[in-house]
């Protein structure tokens, strides 16, 4: 294999093929570059040819990596992130620091860890812009996929992150039984439990919760009364009724204030939320102060 010349790779020539192989597409990776289609297909042109490897091949209507494309990635990932560390002020001071900071995060579950790191951040960098933006989205690194100004992303982890992205555990929380008091009792065990009428959240995909997983495991079902997409109004209508719904404790203080609440009758792991983060971000400076402000913020130690 011809090897490319070093002095032909430059940044924006990496960024490029990380951006084709992070979307599976020409189009899209020219859409969050600013570039033109052809611009990118030029590009990839000339890695291709210093490669001597196709690096992407059609696949449908889409496109997928090459073995090649795989092997590279994670390398050219590690060398965009060195870069940009060196681009950074070797005296990065927090207090003259004004780029924007946007945290991807849902407001209903982490409204007192938000308030504790918009104040963490404005105390270390008081001409610091600080956006909060909604996630509502199942996979919390997809925010940063879809908006390249998102810096971090904070939600509820449910499985394995692409290989681009970075994460770590910023709290955790356990599972309640929430009802109106003036309408119930708590739960009885898991007979009572599994008998009650339940109210949840449902934002569609058809797959089991992990109620009802355990659940079936002990030979039991429930009836489901009430479904929702937003846990605010999920609350709101619950109220009044003899209804229960199984969700993350912390909401006793926001969205489910007013309502009573018990341990669950079974065995439930702890909601684990991830702060993840692109790994082009992985050595910044800049990042790694955000970072730790955003652990020491939610009360969690700096491993």
């Amino acid at each position: 294999m011809t090897q490319l010349p070093v002095h032909s790779l430059d940044g924006r020539l990496l960024r490029l093929f990380l951006e084709v192989y992070e979307c599976n597409s020409v189009s899209r990776a020219a859409e969050r570059l600013g570039l033109t289609q052809s611009t990118v297909s030029h590009g990839l042109d000339r890695l291709r040819r210093g490669l001597e490897d196709p690096l992407f091949v059609k696949d449908g209507r889409n496109i997928v990596p090459t073995a090649q494309a795989d092997y590279l990635a994670p390398r050219i990932r590690a060398a965009l992130s060195s870069l940009e560390a060196l681009s950074e002020p070797q005296d990065f001071v927090p207090a003259r620091e004004t780029r924007p900071v946007t945290i991807a995060c849902n407001a209903h579950e982490l409204q007192d860890e938000a308030l504790a790191i918009f104040r963490a951040l404005r105390r270390d960098a008081p001409e610091l812009p600080v956006r909060f933006v909604p996630l509502n989205r199942e996979s919390v690194a997809r925010a940063l996929m879809e908006d390249a100004s998102v810096d971090l992303a904070i939600g509820v982890h449910v499985g394995p992150h692409a290989q681009e992205f970075e994460s770590q555990t910023l709290l955790t929380d356990r599972m309640a039984v929430f009802y109106d008091p003036a309408m119930r009792g708590p739960v009885e065990g898991i007979e009572d439990f599994a008998a009650a009428r339940h109210a949840v959240l449902n934002f569609g995909g058809g797959r089991p919760s992990l109620v009802d997983q355990r659940l079936s495991e002990l030979g039991l079902e429930r009836e489901i009364h009430l479904a929702a997409t937003e846990i605010a109004l999920l609350g709101t209508l619950l109220r009044g009724t003899d209804m229960i719904t199984t969700m993350q404790a912390r909401f006793a203080a926001t969205s489910l204030s007013g309502l009573a609440h018990c341990p669950a009758p079974i065995e439930l792991p702890l909601v684990h939320y991830d702060m993840v983060w692109h790994s082009r971000h992985s050595r910044s400076r800049r990042h790694l102060w955000l970072r730790a402000v955003v652990m020491q913020a939610a009360g969690q130690k700096l491993p």
